[in-house]
């Protein structure tokens, strides 16, 4: 049976809209998602709409139960903790590879000489909702400017692959509003390592980044919000 590519084009949509609406917490762990409420949420037909429910099933990111609707998958410690030793493993390797190829690449230089300035002009602002969200959308562009410019191709794959749950757990992270200040001046650390070339400190940069991600986000959950958890 030859597929329609309307259709097709409709459980895309669906499904981007879906998945960056659980990255940044709209969805947020433990909602439900009735089929007749998903096609008022996106706009598309019952097909469509469980095709999209589907492949969020095979991320990570939405439980499918026997009799129930698809649920936003809560957030396991276990795996939680199992990402950030992977992330460890991986994009510190990846931060200092870039920084390997910087001064051999002028729109790779260009673009994080662009995220550096953006994450500076940021960097003494007050908290706002319009700061919490211009902080996600630069450091979602640094993550994908470096995943896309890592030489090793399966390396950013790898990275790509993780973003959708680094996203939420992310978003976690910085609802506390201290953390983004923070977070800031680590990403403004990375840029300058990476345009000087430097790719031990930007490795190293970026452990410690991943390490103070995971502290805030364990502190969190730990202290308040079981509900994301699983039970």
């Amino acid at each position: 049976m030859q597929e329609n590519p309307q259709w097709r084009g409709k459980a895309d949509t669906a499904y981007e809209q879906l998945r960056a609406d659980i990255e940044d917490g709209l969805l947020e762990p433990g909602r439900e998602l009735p089929e007749t409420e998903l096609v008022e949420y996106t706009g598309a037909s019952r097909t469509p709409v469980r095709e999209a429910v589907r492949r969020l099933a095979a991320e990570g990111l939405v439980d499918l139960l026997p009799r129930r609707a698809p649920t936003v998958s809560r957030i396991s410690l276990r795996s939680a903790r199992a990402l950030f030793d992977y992330r460890r493993l991986l994009e510190p390797e990846s931060i200092r590879l870039v920084a390997g190829r910087v001064a051999d690449a002028p729109e790779l230089n260009k673009a994080i000489t662009a995220l550096l300035s953006r994450f500076e002009a940021m960097s003494d602002l007050p908290y706002s909702d319009e700061l919490s969200l211009t902080f996600r959308e630069a450091t979602a562009e640094f993550d994908s400017v470096l995943a896309s410019n890592t030489p090793n191709q399966y390396l950013g794959r790898s990275i790509q692959d993780l973003r959708p749950h680094s996203a939420r757990l992310r978003h976690i992270a910085h609802s506390d509003r201290r953390r983004i200040r923070e977070a800031t001046l680590e990403h403004i650390r990375m840029c300058r390592a990476v345009l000087d070339g430097d790719g031990e400190d930007a490795a190293r940069a970026m452990f410690e980044h991943l390490e103070h991600v995971e502290a805030a986000i364990f502190s969190r959950l730990l202290s308040g919000d079981a509900e994301l958890l699983v039970s």
